[in-house]
Order: structure tokens, then C-alpha cells, then sequence
């Protein structure tokens, strides 16, 4: 499915433009008085947030007291509880003068002020067991059997077919056994049973011949052949810059490494026998700037490609993967006013987009309606199509309404946290914005491919009043997205800034 999109500004101007309008107009439009947030008659904090709606324009009092009201018809209010019952008169005017009032009743006991202590979710149960698994396409290794919403830690994804010997599982995780001193969890959805006939092949194997070189397509290649594919746990060190790749289960068998002219990415390559099953592969990278690497296997043969810098670091040279959060029947966060994040980020989406093929960028995006497109399909339609760089577009929301908010930005590795951090400095640059930091080893999804850089945009909350207003406002969008091309282009001098070639005169 390719997305190369020369036809993105027509369909702008055409119905999908007034889709995406009709995202920013579903606020409450009616007359009278919504709560949202506060409208329990029990608590047990003294402090009471009170979040509510009225038609946009209206104006509103809470115990005689006038409080603002957002474009978005969007009100709040923190109350500060008397012990026992409270009134909370609210009174609302709308543009005709008519008059609504809702009238509150909150019980507020000191001695229940504290909220039972819940416990720390743990780890789930691991009963031992044994069996073998065969890796699926898209698999992944867990550092441990722990779980959030995003899912557990990971360590990096694995290629399919790699067999793996099962000691523990519990309801949604298999243990499994990389070496005599080491293991990792994989959840189950990522591998499938086989029979205790490929017991032969959980043996350590022997390595063999290795090539290193350059293979035209831009990408320079490790090949190392084995006897079996066997998993691997890989990681990238910037002091030196260079990869480090664990293969498990594997003894080294190789007496030579050959390296041919050419190669404009690595430098050197080495290995280790760090254990009596883990063989260690070093791969010596030349340049300072990570451009991303895949690790697949051909055959027996692993393979790592580690790409080369772009031609030149511009917009104008790039391929920029586009990503809106959510759709279809994941809305995201909705706002107090009934606004969806999907709708928002698929505007600001074919905003970014139009901005970043002013610029000459080619773009690909991940959806271009309010369709269902899951992670993994959105992986795939950036792998199709080459991409060099993500950016993915969210809203962000939960805490205070009234004073949980701004902007923030994420990224998974760690030598990508210059270009999350490029792109926020320019957001704070727009005022009224506020920082709600930096967040590295994100566990996002699409943060976690090691191919090309990625950085996911939390734009501002939905659930707080101020930005809420802001981001449903198309003029205010484009002051994001603009700051976000600026955070990219930042970023781009920064890498030209930084890169230093240190190749020899024959290409070793």
C-alpha cells in the first residue's frame, strides 16, 4: 500500500478538509449545563475540581462567582470543601440571555480523606514449564514479566522462525532461555508451539564465514553464517559509536572476517566469545550521526544493515513518515467539550504534511482517514515505502484540567533524544504553551523500530481547558506544525553540525 501522497493538498481542499472541520465543530452546541468532571455528591478530598459545558459563548457563575468560559464552551472550577455537605450553585447564560442552573450537593468527610492504599501492580505468577516456540513475524523479547498499558519493557524486536526454549510461562508471557546465564520473556502472541523433534536444533551452533560490505541500496552489511537462526539481543553505544549484537547459543567457528572497499557506514568489525554460548559481534560505526540498521535473517544468515546518512541532511533529500494518531474506532482522548483526539491529530497530520512538502519532503502517511489502521500495519506502510524519519502525532491528556497540561516529546533510543529534543525546544517557543518534558526509552509502538529516527509529538492535552481551545483551533495547529518542521530542520543542521567523516582514502 504506497502512500506517496502528490495528491495531498486536492484532497485538502476537497472532503476529507471538511472531515477533518468537522472535528473541531462537535463540541456542545445546545444550551444547558453538562458536567463533566465533579459531579459526584461523595469525596474525599477537600479540594474539588469541578469541569463542565455549556454552548460555546455563554457565560457561567458558580456561587455568584464568574468564571471563564473556553471558546470550546468549556468551564472549571476548583472548590474548596467545607467538612460535610456543600452547595455548589452553577448558573449559566446563554447568548439569548436565557438562564440554566444546576445546583450541586458534595459530601466531604476529613476522616475517610485518604483513599484506600491499592497495591503496586506485580509480576505475574511464572509457573515453570517446557516446550519449544518458533518466533512470528513482528516478535519482540521482554526484559522481564511486568506490564503497563504500553505493554512490558522491551529489549528489541526478533525476526521469525528463530526457535527458543520455553522454561516458565504465565497467562500471557513465555520465559525463555537465551544461554546458560541469561533469559528474556516473549509474549506468547508473538510465537507459535513446535515439536519436541526440533529439540536437535536448541543446541549450541558453530558460527562461520562473515562478509562485511557495501551492498548498493544504501546500507552496508554484516553477514555471518550460522548453522541455525538463533536470537539475539542487540544495542547501540555512541562512546564509541557502534553496535553490539549477543548471538545466543552460538559458539565461534570463524577464523577470518572479509571486508571489502566501499563501505561508508562501518568502520571495523570484531568479535567476542563472551560466554561459552554467546558469541558478541562489534560493529564499528565511522560517523557520529545514527541514520537506523535492521537485523534479519536470509537464510542462516544473520544479517545486519546499517544505513548510510542521507545524501544531505534536508527536507528537500528526505522521505518524512507522517503518522495521526489513533482512528477509526480508536478516538483517543476526548475532551470535556466531546472534541476527539484522532480527529485533531489527523488534521494536524495533512497539516504537517502540506508544510513538509513545501518544503520539498516527500511524505508518507499512516492513515488519510478515519480508519482503523493498527501498529503493525502502520509499521509496514513506512518499511514499504523507505521512509527517513518518523514523525508521529498525538494529544496527550489525564491529571487536573486545570492545570495538567502542555506539550511534551518521546523517543525510544536513546540516540535519537537530539531531534524529540530539537522539535520541543520550538514548541515551547509559542506562547501560552507549557512543558510537560522529555520522556526517553519511551515504549510507544512506533518509537521502537531501530530502521530510522522517530520521534512521537504529544501536542497538548485534551483534557485540560486552556489547551484544549488551542488545539481544536485550526490557526493554532498550524502554529504547532510549524514548529515542528522548524524542530526538524534544527535538527538536520545539528546532525550536519556534528558529522564528521573519519574514513581512510581507500573506503575501509
Amino acid at each position: 500500500m504506497k502512500f506517496f501522497n502528490q495528491t495531498i493538498i486536492l484532497l485538502i481542499i476537497t472532503g476529507l478538509f471538511n472531515f477533518m472541520c468537522a472535528g473541531r465543530c462537535n463540541a456542545q452546541a445546545s444550551g444547558g449545563i453538562r458536567i463533566v468532571q465533579g459531579g459526584r455528591d461523595t469525596v474525599r478530598t477537600s479540594e474539588h475540581t469541578i469541569i463542565g459545558t455549556v454552548a460555546p459563548g455563554s457565560s457561567v457563575t458558580i456561587n455568584g462567582q464568574p468564571v471563564k468560559v473556553y471558546k470550546t464552551g468549556s468551564f472549571g472550577y476548583k472548590s474548596h470543601l467545607q467538612n460535610g455537605y456543600n452547595s455548589i450553585a452553577i448558573e449559566c447564560t446563554d447568548n439569548n440571555g436565557g438562564i440554566q442552573t444546576k445546583n450541586l450537593r458534595i459530601y466531604y468527610d476529613p476522616s475517610v480523606s485518604q483513599r484506600p492504599t491499592r497495591p503496586e501492580a506485580g509480576p505475574s505468577a511464572i509457573k515453570d514449564t517446557s516446550l519449544i516456540i518458533k518466533t512470528l513475524p513482528g516478535s519482540y523479547l521482554n526484559y522481564g514479566n511486568g506490564s503497563d498499558r504500553l505493554g512490558g519493557a522491551k529489549i528489541n524486536f526478533l525476526d521469525k522462525d528463530i526457535l527458543l526454549k520455553v522454561t516458565g510461562a504465565s497467562d500471557n508471557l513465555y520465559r525463555i532461555r537465551l544461554s546458560d546465564n541469561r533469559y528474556a520473556f516473549i509474549p506468547k502472541e508473538c510465537a507459535e508451539r513446535v515439536t519436541e523433534e526440533a529439540q536437535i536444533s536448541m543446541a549450541p551452533c558453530l558460527s562461520g564465514s562473515w562478509s562485511v560490505s557495501n551492498t548498493g541500496k544504501g546500507t552496508d552489511r554484516v553477514s555471518v553464517s550460522l548453522e541455525t537462526r538463533k536470537p539475539y539481543i542487540v544495542r547501540e553505544e555512541t562512546q564509541p559509536h557502534r553496535l553490539v549484537l549477543d548471538l545466543y547459543g552460538v559458539q565461534c567457528n570463524s577464523n577470518w572476517i572479509t571486508q571489502y572497499p566501499g563501505l561508508e557506514s562501518i568502520r571495523d568489525v570484531q568479535f567476542e566469545q563472551t560466554d561459552s554460548d554467546v558469541l558478541r559481534i562489534i560493529i564499528h560505526l565511522k560517523h557520529k550521526t545514527s541514520w537506523g540498521y535492521a537485523v534479519k535473517y536470509e537464510g542462516n544468515h544473520l544479517i545486519v544493515d546499517i544505513r548510510h546518512l542521507p545524501e544531505k541532511f534536508s527536507l528537500s533529500k528526505l522521505t518524512i513518515g507522517v503518522d495521526a494518531g489513533h482512528g477509526g474506532s480508536s478516538s483517543g482522548a476526548v475532551s470535556p467539550a466531546g472534541y476527539k483526539e484522532k480527529d485533531q491529530t489527523l488534521a494536524m497530520a495533512y497539516i504537517l504534511t502540506k508544510m513538509l512538502q513545501s518544503k520539498g519532503a516527500r511524505t508518507v502517511m499512516s492513515r488519510t482517514d478515519d480508519s482503523d489502521v493498527s501498529m503493525a500495519q502502520r509499521k509496514e506502510i513506512f518499511k514499504e515505502n523507505g521512509i527517513d524519519l518518523l514523525v508521529s502525532i498525538h494529544c496527550n491528556a489525564g491529571g487536573d484540567p486545570l492545570t495538567t497540561g502542555g506539550t511534551s516529546t518521546y523517543y525510544k533510543h536513546w540516540t535519537y533524544r537530539e531531534l524529540a529534543n530539537s522539535i520541543l525546544q520550538n514548541l515551547l517557543k509559542i506562547e501560552g504553551v507549557k512543558c510537560f518534558g522529555m520522556v526517553g526509552n519511551f515504549n510507544f509502538s512506533l518509537n521502537a523500530p531501530t530502521e530510522y529516527p522517530s520521534v512521537l509529538v504529544e501536542t497538548l492535552f485534551m483534557s485540560n481547558l486552556w489547551d484544549e481551545e488551542h488545539i481544536t483551533d485550526e490557526h493554532f495547529q498550524e502554529k504547532l506544525m510549524k514548529k515542528v518542521v522548524k524542530g526538524l530542520e534544527d535538527y538536520l543542521k545539528l546532525c550536519t553540525k556534528v558529522e564528521r567523516k573519519h574514513s581512510g582514502p581507500d573506503g575501509f
